[in-house]
């Protein structure tokens, strides 16, 4: 009869253990976790892809233009259009000539770097006032800061006074600078997004912004590496595509 006790007791514990593991597990997927997927350095030969991919599925997703790539020839002026057309893209500024890839250089003179990514606000008619730095990782987002090590500070917060809100990154699909061709797999970068989204090591908690390159994209098999990650994401019910100007302040 004390074993029968006993019994009842370990296996009501038991129960109460499991149930209350359940319950928190159903509340963590039922909360809401946004992901920004961001472009940069476009328009770039694999823009059109990404346009097509995201005008089909119909999901919001964010791109960060540089002015003179859009003065570059016809077609990226083309896919420039394409991206103004398709009402799931966010154009944001990521500079007028990108530093020249001279990122000391160009952050050397506030003045200059502030100036050359207001040239770029103007004459692309941005209308959001969001810049993601070209060659740094910063943020300034109300009150909220964070570097990366390198220079740019004073650039950042030139931007800041100015309303700007300066948009770093979370975790980047790296690829080689050759070729352009993504680095990580599909699967590798699916896992990435998930374990930082989950485990909350992003700059805010339950929201993540995934840095991207529009070179990445200029070949269909690549455009359809694309296509295989959001369609990982999308199984997840409570994971939501969203554009940089609606990320929390």
């Amino acid at each position: 009869m004390i074993w029968n006790k006993r019994i009842m007791t370990l296996l009501s514990v038991f129960l109460l253990i499991f149930s209350t593991s359940l319950f928190a597990q159903k509340a963590s997927d039922s909360v809401k976790k946004y992901i920004y997927l961001t472009f940069d350095d476009g328009p770039l030969n694999g823009s059109e892809n990404i346009d097509e991919v995201f005008k089909n599925e119909k999901l919001k997703v964010t791109v960060f233009l540089v002015g003179e790539h859009v003065e570059k020839n016809k077609t990226m002026t083309d896919y420039f259009k394409y991206y103004e057309d398709n009402p799931y893209i966010e154009e944001c500024n990521h500079s007028w000539t990108h530093a020249n890839d001279q990122y000391k250089k160009f952050y050397s003179n506030e003045q200059t770097s502030v100036e050359d990514i207001l040239k770029n606000q103007s004459i692309l008619k941005l209308q959001d006032k969001i810049v993601r730095l070209p060659g740094r990782n910063m943020w300034r987002l109300d009150g909220k800061s964070k570097n990366d090590g390198a220079s740019g500070v004073q650039t950042a917060d030139g931007l800041a006074k100015l309303g700007y809100k300066v948009i770093g990154w979370d975790l980047e699909w790296t690829h080689h600078g050759k070729d352009g061709t993504p680095v990580q797999s599909v699967q590798a970068i699916y896992k990435q997004i998930v374990n930082q989204l989950e485990s909350n090591k992003t700059f805010t908690n339950n929201n993540i912004v995934v840095l991207i390159h529009d070179e990445m994209f200029q070949n269909k098999w690549e455009e359809s590496e694309l296509k295989q990650l959001v369609d990982l994401l999308k199984k997840h019910d409570n994971y939501i595509f969203e554009q940089i100007k609606f990320y929390p302040q």
